[in-house]
């Protein structure tokens, strides 16, 4: 009788683990006791696989940078084994493929060494002082275990304190992602840190800060309870229950990346008290926070899924990363985070940037969106190319301006990107015809002609007229009473870098003075009308001359002494500012508010 309830005890147990069996994990080990020589020990078991040989991938690029990456450089001394401890065979097959052999039915474990020394790419980067690690440079994978479960576990020194977006496990220093894609997309932060948390509307935030430098993270909390409350203006709902901050405060490392529910931010170490520096940390954390709904949440077809193993082609890369830009400015003034004044310089800098950029007239923001991948900045970006952040949003603030206007301002961009968020979440993604057919349904207008126009094509943006709907202009006034004066100083075109005492040119905008005398990138200016010119000289120097004057500007090319003639033109002294108009109407006043979200400044 006992034999037999014992039988039966047994054969229920094993009905449950056939009715409900266990979840297949990956465990990985990542060992950094000794990080001042950049090197991490990494250990991954994976259960049993059903195939006699398997292929394990790093990505050739990470989530948040569009660019193809070396990742697979760091890794060394690469051994597999199976679950009795034997030695497999492998071979690679490319760069950032390892073909393991004799694995049918066992268990691997992959051991392999890593060196973590790329803190500016925010991949990898281990010293002293911390380990920062961002999986997709760091772990492998399968085609069968991308969608298992991961528990990590860190062995870092005693002193250290790790956080993550991920959910933590078993101690402080293990985290567990549901998958691969999940792991890759929740960076971990482990080291001597600064931790913070708060609350707000029942979620869990963190600000965890590496480094030290001029910041006040008193300031930073208060600013970023500000900042997530704003969210709520844009979408109806929010995508997670804890949210990260990472700050890297630093040297020789300066952007940020978004991640599925985290942030990394990188700033130099005394880049944060002055008040334009500070705004251009709390507008970062704005951006990277718009992310976590777009594109984090609903993303473009051509990325959905991610290819970890090549380039990813979307013509919508604009609405992911210009859209950000655009709508981080929603947040920042709705909760008081930046002034309209500082708001109308932001702006005024990027219509500048736009009005000295030929590239404008030769890519459009679609194709800029499908080249992303092989984009270049410099010379050649500026003249022929275009930029999915900026021109990206100019097109977003056009399509803004469309819809109030089409909506008498009871709808705005923002609700589109709501509607984005509510009807293609992921795993489900959106295409040109999504959004079309959003923008009809928010506006009841067809978009398509617009969309030829505006996206596919290279039009030309009236900002004055554009300005105009919210009582705003542009000026190149020396103070408030002189708004229109538009004194001017001659211009050339140039840009020039300054290394070991030579004026190196950077940059030759395309039609411009020196453009027309034949000046590229790469020539070494030496002179002006037989002068010698001194470090950063070339500026000063230029104030002795006028408009239509024409100059001998000597440089070295190849080596060679050559001169060239170059007649000056004149562009407006000051920078370009955006103020109140004198005497705004009732209509211009409402359009201000309906597209900020604050009233309109009257003039002092």
């Amino acid at each position: 009788m006992f034999t037999f309830r014992i039988k039966l005890i047994i054969a229920i147990a094993l009905f449950f683990i056939q009715l409900f069996p266990a979840v297949a994990a990956v465990q990985v080990n990542i060992n950094v006791e000794q990080p001042e020589h950049h090197i991490a020990i990494v250990e991954l078991k994976f259960d049993q696989v059903s195939a006699s040989k398997v292929d394990f991938y790093l990505p050739t690029w990470r989530t948040g940078r569009y660019e193809t990456l070396n990742l697979a450089n760091g890794i060394r001394q690469f051994v597999a084994k199976d679950g009795q401890g034997n030695v497999l065979s492998w071979h690679k097959t490319d760069k950032n493929t390892w073909q393991v052999e004799g694995t049918l039915h066992k268990k691997i474990t992959l051991t392999y060494q890593v060196y973590a020394n790329q803190l500016a790419k925010r991949t990898r980067h281990i010293d002293d002082s911390h380990a920062f690690i961002d999986s997709s440079a760091v772990v492998l994978y399968s085609k069968v275990s991308r969608a298992e479960q991961h528990i990590v576990q860190l062995l870092v020194p005693k002193s250290w304190r790790s956080f993550s977006g991920l959910e933590t496990g078993e101690n402080s220093h293990q985290f567990i992602a549901s998958n691969y894609d999940q792991l890759v997309d929740s960076p971990i932060e482990s080291g001597i840190n600064e931790h913070h948390e708060f609350s707000v509307e029942n979620r869990l935030y963190e600000l965890v800060i590496w480094g030290e430098g001029n910041y006040d993270s008193t300031k930073m909390l208060k600013d970023l309870q500000v900042l997530v409350k704003q969210s709520k203006h844009i979408w109806q709902g929010y995508p997670f229950k804890r949210y990260v901050f990472m700050v890297h405060a630093t040297s020789g490392a300066r952007g940020a990346t978004e991640h599925v529910n985290s942030t990394i931010i990188q700033r130099s170490r005394f880049k944060f008290s002055a008040r334009k520096d500070y705004l251009s940390f709390i507008a970062v954390a704005a951006h990277e926070f718009v992310h976590t709904w777009n594109v984090k949440q609903y993303r473009p077809q051509g990325i959905v899924p991610y290819d970890y193993q090549q380039e990813n082609y979307s013509n919508l890369l604009w609405l992911v990363e210009g859209s950000t830009s655009y709508l981080q400015y929603q947040l920042l003034l709705r909760g008081n985070l930046m002034t309209t004044d500082e708001f109308f310089s932001a702006l005024a800098k990027r219509i500048t940037a736009h009005r000295h950029k030929p590239g404008k007239e030769k890519q459009s923001v679609a194709q800029a969106s499908f080249d992303a991948w092989i984009s270049e900045g410099g010379d050649y970006g500026n003249n022929h190319s275009v930029n999915i952040y900026a021109e990206g949003f100019l097109a977003s603030w056009l399509l803004d301006f469309d819809i109030l206007t089409k909506t008498e301002l009871s709808k705005s961009y923002r609700n589109a990107h709501n509607q984005l968020y509510q009807q293609h979440r992921l795993p489900n993604s959106y295409n040109e015809e999504d959004v079309l057919s959003i923008l009809k349904g928010v506006t009841g207008d067809d978009y398509h002609e617009w969309w030829q126009e505006n996206i596919q094509g290279t039009t030309t943006i009236d900002f004055p007229l554009l300005l105009a709907k919210a009582g705003l202009e542009m000026t190149y006034a020396n103070g408030v009473k002189d708004k229109k004066s538009k004194q001017t100083k001659v211009w050339t075109g140039l840009k020039v870098n300054v290394e070991n005492h030579d004026v190196i040119v950077s940059s030759v905008e395309k039609d411009s003075p020196a453009w027309q005398a034949g000046i590229t990138t790469e020539d070494i200016i030496v002179a002006i009308d037989g002068l010698r010119l001194a470090d950063n000289e070339l500026e000063n120097r230029l104030k002795d001359f006028k408009s239509k004057q024409i100059i001998t500007i000597s440089y070295f090319r190849r080596d060679q002494l050559k001169t060239a003639r170059v007649k000056l033109a004149a562009i407006a002294e000051n920078k370009l500012k955006i103020m109140p108009v004198e005497k705004a109407s009732v209509r211009q006043k409402a359009f201000f508010r309906a597209w900020t979200g604050v009233d309109f400044p009257e003039e002092k």
